[in-house]
């Protein structure tokens, strides 16, 4: 089944950034634990066929995580209608919701019918709604749809800002700058008057001359 996160058996940019998001929601145990509700937990939030008493590597565990989230990705991509048209950020929040909440939960919300619908903002308002765990609320869970709501929305309009993952920065255009003016000397202000007069002088010089001339 066709999948945006792996291609080949390899993450994509955009599986490895959702490993980055959900990785550091679920936390990191290598030995197996009772989640809050008692399940049999162990790396980021795995709970399938997990036994108490189990126990993996960082390398395992991240290599879970991603085909988790892949598993859960192509669960997901049934329900939805046009899996490929949803931008990134709201697909990676999708995926996220997934495998947080279960695939038969996500599709049966009503976050799948607006998204289904076409109105993305509004499925991505629909995210802080699944805060609670064993009938209550977690703050936890309101801190992670929190973000995956942020995540959501502004990936709506471009590119967003991921955690451990910089976002796309504009190409700065070239500055603008302002023409120099060309430098003009200072002149004394009385230059131009001594300019004048010295000019008069000669001028009144050569007509001496010129009379003086004619009358020899």
């Amino acid at each position: 089944m066709k999948t945006r996160l792996k291609i080949a058996g390899v993450l994509t940019a955009l599986g490895l950034t959702a490993v980055g998001v959900v990785g550091p929601f679920e936390g990191l145990r290598l030995t197996a634990y009772r989640d809050i509700v008692g399940v049999p937990t162990v790396c980021y939030g795995e709970t399938r066929g997990v036994r108490m008493g189990d126990s993996y590597t960082r390398e395992e565990c991240a290599e879970m995580l991603g085909d988790g989230l892949v598993e859960f990705e192509q669960e997901i991509r049934k329900c939805l209608k046009a899996p490929d048209t949803i931008p990134d950020g709201p697909y990676i929040s999708f995926v996220s919701l997934a495998y947080n909440i279960g695939a038969k939960a996500f599709c049966g919300s009503t976050l799948v019918k607006l998204a289904n619908a076409g109105d993305l903002e509004g499925a991505c308002r629909q995210l802080p709604r699944w805060n609670r765990a064993g009938g209550r609320v977690v703050k936890g869970l309101v801190n992670r749809r929190a973000e995956e709501m942020r995540i959501c929305l502004e990936g709506l309009d471009g590119p967003v800002s991921l955690p451990g993952v910089a976002a796309p920065r504009p190409k700065p255009s070239a500055p603008t700058v302002d023409a120099e003016p060309v430098p003009v000397a200072a002149w004394p202000y009385w230059l131009g008057s001594f300019l004048v007069l010295l000019a008069l002088a000669g001028l009144g010089f050569g007509v001496w001359r010129l009379v003086r001339g004619r009358k020899r």
